[in-house]
C-alpha cells in the first residue's frame, strides 16, 4: 500500500453526553471484523511493554465465539470501547435531535512514517528529566558505535521511565533500522503496527475478536467511541474499566502504569489514581528493579508476559515494598536517614545496595540461580526471610552505634556491603545449595521455621548443616 492511500468508515452515531463538561461519546454499531480494520489492540508483550491492554487470549474469545453460536438469543450487550484519534474523526450533525453522523479516516502509510510518528509521540510526552535522560542514552549509544552499546548504555544510567527508554531507541531506529538486532525490529514493528490505526480499543478486545470469528454471519457490536483520549487518560480509563468488572492483578496493574506512562504523566494522574485506590509511586519500583543497572534483580523480573524473568513480579513487589516500607520494627534504623523522611523512590538506591551485598556474599548461589532459572535463595520465602534476618542484625547493631555516636547502620549507602557481610558471615553458601527438605515454606509459620534453622546455622558457625531439620530427609 502507498503511503496516499486512504479509507473512510460511516456510522449513524447517538452523541451521549454524560455529565456537565464531560467528554463527548458517541454510541454506533459495528460488525466486529469491520470494527478491526480501523481499530487494534494496544497489547503489553515481554519484549515491549507499552501497551496497556491484558494480554490476549485466545480461549477467551472461542468461548464467546462458541456462546454467540450457540443459540440466536445469546447476546453480549456489553459495550465495547475505542479510543479514536481527535483528527481521524469527524461527526456532524443530522436532522434528528442528538444523532450524528460520524466518519473515522484510516490513512495507510509506510512503516518508516509511522515509525517516526511515533518517535515523535514518544517524545512529545516526555519531562525534560525523561529528554535529558533520553539524550544520554543516545550520546552513550553514539559514542559506543556499536562496538559496546549495552555497556556504554548503562554507563549513561537508567532512563527515567520505561517510555524514555523506548524513545532512545525508536530514535536509533528512524536512523537505521536495519542496524538493531533482528528480535528487537519484529517487536517495534509488532507494536507499530498494533497503534497505527486510529482506533484503539481500550476495553472488550475479547469480545470483538470472538464475534470476530463467528463464521455464519456478522456480528454487530455496540461500540463507545472516546474522540481525543490522551494516552493518560486511555491508561486511566483501561484501569477503571477493567478493575470494576474482572479486576486487574496488581502485577497487571504495576506493569501497565510504569511502562505505559512517562513519569510526567503519572505525575497528572496522581490524585485521580490515589483516589482509586493505587499507589502511583509504587508502580515503578518493580519496573526499576528489572531496568535500573544498579539493581542486581536486573531482567530476572517477570510479569506474566513472557520473557526471560524468573522471580514473579508480586514476590518482587513484596519483597522490595518491605525494604522500602519498613515494618515499625526497624524505625530504628529509619531515624536520621533522610531518604526515609522523603520520597520512597529514593529508597530504592538503598535496596539495590542492600540486595547488591547479598549477591556478593553468595556470588556462586545467585548465578547459578540466574543460569538455571532459579534456586532455593530466590524462593520468595527465603528472600522476605533472608531480608529480615540482615535488617535485624542491623537492630542488633545501631544500639550500639548510638553510643558510638556513629549513624543508622543504613545512612551510608556504601558502608551497607561491609554490614551485610558481617550480618551473613556465619550464613555459609551451603545453607542456600543444600536441598531443602521442607518445601512448603510460604505460610507465616512456615517462615518462622526457616528463620529458626538460619538462626541456627549461625549459631553453629555455618557447620553441621545435615544436622539441622531442614536438611535431613524423613
Amino acid at each position: 500500500m502507498t503511503g496516499d492511500q486512504v479509507r473512510t468508515y460511516k456510522y449513524t452515531a447517538l452523541v451521549v453526553h454524560q455529565q456537565p463538561g464531560a467528554p463527548d461519546m458517541y454510541l454506533v454499531s459495528v460488525p466486529a471484523a469491520g470494527l478491526l480494520e480501523w481499530a487494534d489492540v494496544p497489547n503489553a508483550k515481554a519484549d515491549y511493554m507499552a501497551g496497556y491492554q491484558r494480554v490476549y487470549s485466545e480461549s477467551r474469545a472461542k468461548e464467546i465465539k462458541e456462546f454467540l453460536e450457540n443459540d440466536v438469543n445469546n447476546i453480549i450487550p456489553g459495550a465495547i470501547v475505542v479510543a479514536v484519534d481527535g483528527a481521524a474523526i469527524e461527526a456532524e450533525t443530522s436532522s434528528l435531535d442528538g444523532v450524528f453522523d460520524v466518519t473515522i479516516t484510516l490513512t495507510d502509510e509506510s512503516f518508516e512514517r509511522r515509525l517516526a510518528r511515533h518517535r515523535d509521540f514518544f517524545a512529545s510526552r516526555l519531562s525534560d528529566a525523561e529528554a535529558k535522560s533520553v539524550d544520554a542514552l543516545i550520546a552513550a549509544a553514539t559514542k559506543s558505535n556499536g562496538a559496546d552499546s549495552e555497556s556504554e548504555a548503562d554507563d549513561a544510567g537508567i532512563p527515567e521511565s520505561y517510555i524514555a527508554t523506548l524513545t532512545a531507541e525508536l530514535a536509533a531506529a528512524c536512523e537505521d533500522f536495519q542496524s538493531l538486532p533482528s528480535l528487537r525490529q519484529a517487536a517495534i514493528r509488532q507494536y507499530i503496527d498494533s497503534v497505527s490505526k486510529p482506533g484503539l480499543i481500550i476495553d472488550g478486545q475479547h469480545r470483538v475478536f470472538g464475534a470476530k470469528d463467528v463464521s455464519m454471519h456478522d456480528v454487530h457490536l455496540p461500540v463507545v467511541l472516546l474522540p481525543g483520549l490522551g494516552t493518560a487518560e486511555q491508561v486511566f480509563h483501561f484501569y477503571v474499566l477493567n478493575n470494576k468488572a474482572k479486576p486487574l492483578s496488581p502485577t497487571e496493574l504495576r506493569r501497565t502504569v510504569s511502562t505505559s506512562l512517562t513519569n510526567q504523566e503519572i505525575d497528572g494522574l496522581w490524585k485521580r489514581f490515589e483516589d482509586s485506590g493505587v499507589n502511583p509511586e509504587a508502580t515503578r519500583w518493580t519496573h526499576k528493579m528489572n531496568a535500573d543497572p544498579k539493581s542486581p534483580f536486573r531482567n530476572l523480573i517477570d510479569f506474566g508476559l513472557g520473557g526471560g524473568g524468573f522471580i514473579k513480579e508480586n514476590v518482587a513487589y513484596q519483597v522490595v515494598s518491605k525494604f522500602v516500607n519498613m515494618p515499625r520494627k526497624y524505625r530504628t534504623l529509619q531515624r536520621g536517614v533522610p531518604a526515609w523522611e522523603s520520597s520512597t523512590e529514593e529508597r530504592l538506591d538503598y535496596f539495590f545496595a542492600f540486595w547488591s551485598a547479598i549477591k556478593e556474599r553468595y556470588s556462586d548461589v545467585w548465578q547459578s540461580g540466574v543460569e538455571s532459572g532459579g534456586n532455593q535463595l530466590f524462593l520468595k520465602a527465603a528472600m522476605l526471610v533472608l531480608q529480615d534476618f540482615v535488617l535485624d542484625f542491623f537492630v542488633s547493631v545501631s544500639s550500639v552505634r548510638e553510643i558510638e555516636g556513629k549513624p543508622s547502620p543504613i545512612a551510608d549507602i556504601d558502608e551497607l556491603d561491609a554490614l551485610v557481610a558481617a550480618a551473613l558471615k556465619f550464613l555459609p553458601p551451603d545453607f542456600f545449595l543444600l536441598e531443602w527438605q521442607e518445601k512448603q515454606l510460604d505460610t507465616s509459620e512456615r517462615r518462622t521455621f526457616l528463620r529458626e534453622q538460619m538462626e541456627m546455622a549461625k549459631r553453629n558457625q555455618g557447620k553441621f548443616l545435615g544436622n539441622q531439620q531442614l536438611f535431613k530427609k524423613s
